[in-house]
């Protein structure tokens, strides 16, 4: 480090002519949860008319993202004259919308995907020429590796080693432009052999070829970018144990864009919008969808094309928003956008996609369907997007209407969300009670057929069904107000309301009768009715009676109850008579139970073969549909779960603030019910003690963020409190932020 500050200390000195700046930036966190991070960053700049300096210091022990570093981790030398630019050391580009190289480093999601290397660029009046050589180590979080994962998703415990050339040219005309794209990567991708489990590593070579078109006219614009994809191995590959299996799926991308400005009343000043996507670089399966490292012939990390998505500012809709799969989506969206009045400006804005294929399983062996059944797609080229659970559906519609009314700025929306986020489809053999043509029996009246009552062998020849998919659908009200006075203060208020439900849904199907034991001898099946068993003997019990005549002994007619239920209240009560069945003492209720079949009696759960795994008897061909909610609400009395439909969801923001110095808001975030799984116990922090004197704290995180301006180039920042986590996402890449539990953030920025 200290020969880097001098380094740079030098060229100051000995070029006076050059310009030095940057910015630094401190992070820090820490948590009652043991979530804590503490990272700076210092950038510094030098440059003169023709050469430019950049360079990136981090010292982390830990980063709230990624590795620890100290030291150099980022630096570039640029040199321009005229049309003529040469780069060397990190390198970010992005060619067209990202089709085929769109490189950059987002340290909120933890992803950086430039690379180390060269860069020639030429720019004249009618053409651009770009070309990139280096290498670069992407490294990304994957479940495939479990030993090397880190419990809070924090560190990447995969890599993968590329090295890159490519270029890029690009002519212009008037109104027009067109570009033609090479890239190809050299790629070491670690791999988990199938047969040891140890880690291996597969060379792989990665081609793209792109073409792209634009058109910029005062009324309408355009813009077109294709691209392909092949995947091979070398022949010199170490690792020919994949030679055989080794079949990537050579496919291609296609993204475009038209954009209309109306010039005409009523619709003046009005534009609409519309994307289409469809990414069909791979075919992956639904139970490997978001698997890379199985897949290795997705989407180059380098390749980060359009999402074709709504990128919302709300917390609660940020939530909403799917990994996109930049290898395998179709997709599209358009917008309306235009001024109402005087009032402002309206949005309205419906996106979908699904992935590109529909899945099914088939089976070699029926009687080992387990085993043998396996995932096929039709290979046929989709256009829009399906609408079937096994294609993961995703749709949104969202209406928005914001401007001001004086000082006032509002903003309010609404939004519909729906999506499919897992599917899964499970299948067995089974066994149907009957003797079917070609199974094995004894005859035993000699008489060549089978008859009822001779002992066969039941083979397993049925094909049981069982398809769940997990689905989450929202309605969400996001709203913004902020009103400034003349003085430099300013009000906000910034209020989300969601209702929320997500549920997995199940879909079991049979081809014949699951097999049970008869126990009582009525031929059908008789399930295990919900029982409360006070006494714990395994069995249903009726209500000892009461009222015992011990001088007649017998039992009180009905004209005689009164004698004995002395307060007339219809039920027993300690004191008067009653008969002791299990000898305890005291009188016990009838225990309750759910009369399932309706006989008025507790019936006993008959044994059966649960073929397809939903917890009932099924009769042949019988498909069952039903759900599972993920949330639920304690019993006061005894911390029952009972599930519920709906989570409804509310944050609230108050915040005030003196223009330029300082603001101070406060973030409540609360939640109706819980979610079925691990349930972290949250602490009650000062913060939320103060609180609980206006609301109940149960299922609520209160935050409180500090914003102070020191001077026009420094600002810091601090947060106390309680923050939720949950799912993040930028450019189409999603992570998942653990809690933050009682602790406090702290970042200070400066500029010089």
């Amino acid at each position: 480090m200290k020969k880097i500050i001098l380094l740079y200390s030098l060229h100051s000195i000995i070029l006076s002519q050059f310009s030095i700046g940057g910015d630094t930036e401190l992070k820090f966190g820490e948590s009652k949860n043991n979530y804590y991070f503490s990272e700076v960053f210092l950038n510094l700049n030098m440059s003169n008319d023709m050469i430019s300096t950049w360079c990136q210091l981090e010292f982390s022990d830990p980063p709230e993202l990624g590795i620890e570093m100290n030291g150099l981790r980022k630096f570039r030398l640029d040199y321009t004259n005229g049309p003529l630019e040469l780069s060397v050391g990190d390198i970010y580009q992005i060619w067209g919308r990202g089709l085929i190289l769109n490189q950059f480093d987002d340290q909120n999601v933890n992803l950086d995907n430039g690379l180390r290397g060269l860069s020639f660029v030429l720019i004249e009046d009618d053409y651009a020429l770009n070309l990139i050589s280096g290498l670069s180590n992407i490294g990304r979080v994957t479940s495939d590796f479990s030993n090397n994962l880190d419990s809070e998703l924090r560190k990447p415990n995969h890599f993968s080693d590329h090295s890159l050339f490519g270029s890029d040219i690009e002519f212009f005309r008037e109104q027009f432009n067109l570009a033609l794209t090479f890239l190809q990567s050299r790629e070491s991708h670690p791999i988990s052999n199938p047969t040891s489990l140890e880690i291996d590593t597969l060379n792989i070579v990665h081609r793209s070829h792109g073409l792209r078109a634009g058109f910029q006219g005062n009324t309408i614009s355009g813009y077109f970018e294709y691209a392909n994809k092949n995947t091979l191995l070398p022949e010199s590959n170490i690792n020919n144990t994949y030679a055989d299996s080794f079949n990537p799926y050579n496919g291609f991308s296609v993204f475009g864009n038209i954009n209309y400005y109306f010039r005409l009343p009523p619709f003046d000043g009005w534009s609409l919008t519309m994307e289409y996507k469809n990414y069909n670089l791979t075919k992956i399966n639904p139970d490997d969808k978001n698997n890379y490292v199985k897949n290795y012939d997705m989407n180059l990390i380098y390749t980060q094309p359009p999402t074709v998505m709504r990128e919302h500012s709300s917390v609660l809709l940020a939530r909403m928003i799917p990994q996109v799969s930049f290898s395998d989506e179709v997709g599209y969206q358009f917008a309306l956008v235009g001024p109402v009045s005087s009032l402002g400006y309206f949005t309205l804005n419906y996106q979908a996609a699904s992935r590109t294929n529909e899945w099914y399983k088939e089976f070699s062996d029926s009687s080992n369907a387990i085993f043998t059944s396996k995932w096929t797609s039709d290979s046929s080229v989709t256009l829009l997007p399906y609408n079937t659970d096994v294609s993961f559906p995703y749709n949104e519609l969202y209406i928005e209407m914001e401007g001001y009314i004086n000082k006032l700025r509002y903003q309010l929306g609404f939004a519909w969300t729906n999506n499919i986020t897992e599917y899964h489809a499970f299948y067995n053999s089974g066994q149907n009670g009957d003797w079917d043509i070609g199974e094995p029996f004894s005859d035993t009246n000699e008489n060549g057929s089978w008859d009822q009552g001779e002992p066969f062998t039941d083979h397993y020849t049925i094909i049981n069904e069982r398809l769940e998919n997990k689905f989450q659908n929202a309605f969400t009200v996001p709203t913004l107000f902020n009103y400034k006075f003349s003085s430099g203060w300013s009000l906000d208020l910034k209020y989300e309301f969601q209702r929320l439900e997500k549920a997995t849904s199940y879909r079991n199907s049979l081809s014949s009768n699951e097999v049970f034991t008869d126990l009582d001898g009525d031929g059908i099946w008789d399930p295990a009715e919900e029982l409360i068993d006070l006494d714990g003997d395994g069995s249903w019990d009726p209500a000892e009676q009461t009222w015992y005549d011990w001088w007649l002994n017998g039992w009180l007619t009905d004209d005689q109850v009164s004698d004995y239920d002395t307060n007339g209240n219809g039920i027993y009560d300690i004191g008067e008579d009653f008969s002791d069945s299990d000898g305890d003492g005291i009188w016990d209720p009838a225990e309750e139970f759910t009369d399932i079949d309706g006989d008025g009696i507790w019936d006993d759960g008959e044994e059966f073969d649960d073929l397809n795994n939903d917890g009932v008897w099924t009769g042949g061909g019988v498909y069952i549909d039903s759900s599972r909610s993920n949330f639920y609400v304690l019993n006061g009395n005894n911390n029952e779960k009972i599930s519920k439909d709906f989570q409804y969801n509310h944050m609230i923001t108050l915040g005030v603030g003196k223009s330029p110095y300082w603001s101070l808001s406060l973030t409540v975030e609360s939640s109706s019910t819980y979610e079925y799984g691990p349930q972290l116990t949250s602490i009650t922090n000062p913060l939320e003690k103060f609180m609980s004197n206006f609301m109940d704290l149960e299922n609520k995180w209160i935050a409180l963020d500090l914003m102070l301006n020191i001077n026009e180039n420094t600002r810091l920042d601090i947060m106390y409190g309680t923050l939720r986590g949950g799912i993040i996402c930028s450019n189409g890449i999603c992570r998942y932020v653990e809690p933050f539990d009682d602790g406090f953030k702290l970042t200070l920025t400066s500029v010089f």
